[in-house]
C-alpha cells in the first residue's frame, strides 16, 4: 500500500470517528431514547440545539485531529488515560468497601404484636403494641449501640408476633432477633421476612426486616427481646462494593453528557483549560518550564473585567473586543517579564514565574477588594458586568459562549506559528538545542522573551472568558488552580497545538464527571485528582525515559586502543 493510500485512509477513519464522536454525544445529551421521534423532538425542544450540535461536531473533528497528528502514538495517550482510570476504579472500590455497612448501622424500631392484653409494668422497656427504637453503629459516638435488648412482661399461652424493622426510609438496616426467657433461653429467633409478611404487617419495610410470628409463650414472666443487624457476608461486602463503584463511574463517564446542562458544564470548562493548554505549551516548544499561566490568568481576568466594568453604555461590538485585547495585551507584558529575567538575567524560569504567579494574584485580591467590591456585596466580588461586556451564549441556558470561536482562533494561530512561521521556527529550534540555535544565527534572547510573551497573551485571553463567560463578574479564588492543569493538557498532547484540543476536552471531562460522581454516587473528588496523578507519573516516567535513553545515545563510544607498532607485529609473527 502507497503512502498516499494510507494517509488517505488515516483521513477518512478519522473522519468516520468524527462523525462517530458527533453523533454518539448528541445522542446521548438528548436522553439516549431509541424512539427517533422522540429523539427529534428531545433535540428541537433544546434551544439553539443546531448550535450544540455544531460544537459536537467540533469536538468529533478534535478527536480527528487526535487520530491524525499522533498516530500510533495516539494510542500510548488512550492506554495512560485508561491505565490511569482502571487504577482509579481500583480506589474506587477500596473506597467503597464500606458501602455494605449501610447493612449494619441505621435506626431502627421494635414492637410486638399480640391480641393478649398486655401486662403493665412501669419496670418492663416494652409492651404489647408499643413501639421503642434508636440507632445502630452511629458515627460519632464513643460507643455506638451495637446490640439492643428490650424487656417485656407476659403470661403462659400469650399468641405474639415480634417485629424488628428500619425506623426511617434512609435506613437500610439488616436485622435479626431473638426472643429469650427468664434464665436466657432462646424460645425463638428470626432473621428475615417473608413477603407475605412484609405485605401484612404494615410497620415492615422490606424483606431486611425480622419478623417473628405466632410465637406461644410458655410460662408467665419476664422476656426479653434482643436485636442486632445481622453479619455482614464477605460476598455482599464485594457486592455492594462493586455495585457503588460501578454507579461511581457510571456517573463518572456518562454525567457530563447525560443532559445539556451538564454538557454545557464540561464544554465551558473544557475552552479555558484549551487556552492555558496552548499557552503552556508554546512555552514548553522552546524548552521553558514557565509556570506562569496562572498569574497571567487572573491579571488578564482583572484587566478585562475592569474594561467590562466602565463599558455600561457602549456597543459589545466595541465593549467586547476592547476587553479581550486588553486581557491579552497584560498577559503579553506579565509574560515577558520572565521572559527577561530569563533571557538577559540567566534567572530560573520556574522559580519566576511562580513568585510572579503569587504577585499577580495577591494584587487582583487587593483591587478587587479595595477597588471593584460594591459595598453590599457579602464576599470579595465585583459588581456584575454589564450585558454589552460579556460574551454572548451560543447555547441559551448555559455558559457556553462565543469563546468557542476564540478557541478556535488560539488553537489554529498557535498552529500557524508554531509550523509555518520564522518566529516558530527559532521557538522549536531554540527547544531542541539552544547552543545550535544560537550557534545558527538565531536571537535566542528574542525568541525566549516572545515565547513566553505569545504564552502570556493566551493565557490573559482564558482569563477574560473566565470573568466574561462564566463568572460575568470578577471573583476572588475564581481559577482555584486552573491554569496548573494545562500543564498536563499540553503535556498529553506532546505540545501540539492541534492535539490540545482533545486533551482539553478529555481532561474537562474528568473534572465535569468528577463533580456528577460526587453529586450522584457521594463518591470523593479526590478520587479524580488520584486519576490525575496517574497520569501525570505516567507521563514524567514516560520523560524520563526518553531523556535518560538520549543521555546514553549522546554518551560516546570508547576509543579504540592505539595500532601496535609494526616491529612489534613482526616479532609476534614470528613467535
Amino acid at each position: 500500500m502507497t503512502r498516499a493510500k494510507r494517509n488517505l485512509g488515516l483521513i477518512l477513519g478519522a473522519a468516520a470517528i468524527a462523525l462517530i464522536t458527533t453523533l454518539v454525544i448528541t445522542w446521548q445529551v438528548f436522553g439516549g431514547v431509541t424512539d427517533f421521534g422522540e429523539f427529534i423532538a428531545s433535540v428541537t425542544a433544546q434551544q439553539d440545539y443546531l448550535n450544540l450540535i455544531l460544537i459536537n461536531l467540533l469536538v468529533g473533528v478534535s478527536v480527528a485531529l487526535f487520530v491524525v497528528e499522533l498516530r500510533w502514538q495516539a494510542l500510548r495517550v488512550i492506554g495512560t488515560v485508561a491505565f490511569a482510570l482502571l487504577l482509579g476504579y481500583f480506589v474506587t472500590f477500596i473506597f467503597n468497601l464500606d458501602s455494605a455497612n449501610r447493612f449494619a448501622s441505621g435506626q431502627f424500631k421494635v414492637l410486638i404484636v399480640s391480641d393478649a392484653p398486655p401486662v403493665e409494668n412501669a419496670d418492663m422497656d416494652l409492651e404489647y403494641g408499643q413501639t421503642r427504637g434508636g440507632e445502630f453503629n452511629k458515627q460519632g459516638v464513643a460507643e455506638p449501640l451495637r446490640i439492643a435488648e428490650f424487656r417485656f412482661e407476659g403470661s403462659a399461652g400469650d399468641m405474639i408476633s415480634a417485629l424488628a424493622f428500619a425506623g426511617s426510609r434512609n435506613s437500610a438496616v439488616n436485622l435479626q432477633l431473638a426472643i429469650l426467657d427468664e434464665a436466657g433461653n432462646e424460645i425463638g429467633a428470626a432473621t428475615g421476612a417473608t413477603p407475605e409478611q412484609v405485605q401484612a404487617f404494615e410497620d415492615l419495610r422490606s424483606e431486611n426486616d425480622a419478623v417473628l410470628q405466632g410465637l406461644n409463650l410458655p410460662a408467665d414472666g419476664v422476656y426479653v427481646l434482643v436485636v442486632q443487624p445481622e453479619p455482614i457476608p464477605t460476598g455482599v461486602t464485594l457486592s455492594e462494593a462493586f455495585k457503588a463503584t460501578n454507579e461511581a463511574y457510571k456517573a463518572f463517564l456518562l454525567g457530563p453528557i447525560s443532559r445539556p446542562n451538564r454538557w454545557a458544564i464540561w464544554i465551558q470548562d473544557s475552552f479555558t483549560l484549551i487556552m492555558v493548554g496552548i499557552a503552556i505549551a508554546i512555552v514548553f516548544q522552546a524548552e521553558q518550564f514557565s509556570l506562569g499561566a496562572e498569574g497571567q490568568l487572573y491579571l488578564g481576568a482583572l484587566v478585562s473585567g475592569i474594561i467590562a466594568l466602565n463599558m455600561t453604555n457602549v456597543s459589545p461590538l466595541i465593549a467586547v473586543p476592547l476587553a479581550l485585547i486588553g486581557a491579552a495585551g497584560i498577559g503579553f507584558l506579565y509574560g515577558l517579564l520572565p521572559g527577561a529575567l530569563k533571557a538577559y538575567l540567566g534567572a530560573n524560569e520556574l522559580v519566576s514565574t511562580l513568585m510572579l504567579n503569587v504577585v499577580a494574584l495577591k494584587f487582583f485580591d487587593l483591587v478587587l477588594a479595595n477597588q471593584l467590591k460594591p459595598p453590599e456585596a457579602g464576599f470579595n466580588s465585583s459588581a456584575m458586568f454589564p450585558a454589552s461586556a460579556v460574551l454572548p451564549p451560543v447555547v441559551g441556558g448555559s455558559q457556553v459562549t462565543i469563546a468557542i470561536f476564540i478557541v478556535v482562533g488560539v488553537v489554529l494561530f498557535a498552529w500557524y506559528l508554531l509550523t509555518r512561521t520564522p518566529l516558530g521556527y527559532e521557538i522549536r529550534m531554540v527547544g531542541s538545542n539552544l547552543k545550535f540555535a544560537a550557534y545558527g544565527g538565531v536571537n535566542t534572547k528574542r525568541t525566549i522573551m516572545l515565547s513566553m510573551a505569545i504564552s502570556g497573551a493566551v493565557a490573559g485571553l482564558a482569563g477574560a472568558h473566565l470573568s466574561m463567560g462564566i463568572f460575568r463578574q470578577l471573583v476572588q479564588n475564581m481559577s482555584f488552580g486552573l491554569a496548573f492543569e494545562g500543564v498536563v493538557v499540553a503535556l498529553l498532547a506532546r505540545n501540539n497545538p492541534l492535539v490540545i484540543p482533545f486533551t482539553g476536552l478529555l481532561y474537562a471531562y474528568l473534572r465535569a464527571g468528577a463533580q456528577f460522581m460526587e453529586r450522584d454516587a457521594n463518591v470523593s473528588f479526590e478520587i479524580v485528582r488520584v486519576i490525575q496523578a496517574i497520569i501525570i507519573l505516567l507521563i514524567t516516567a514516560e520523560g524520563l525515559l526518553s531523556f535518560s535513553r538520549k543521555r546514553k545515545s549522546a554518551v560516546p563510544a570508547p576509543a579504540a586502543p592505539p595500532p601496535a607498532p609494526a616491529s612489534a607485529v613482526e616479532g609476534a609473527a614470528n613467535v
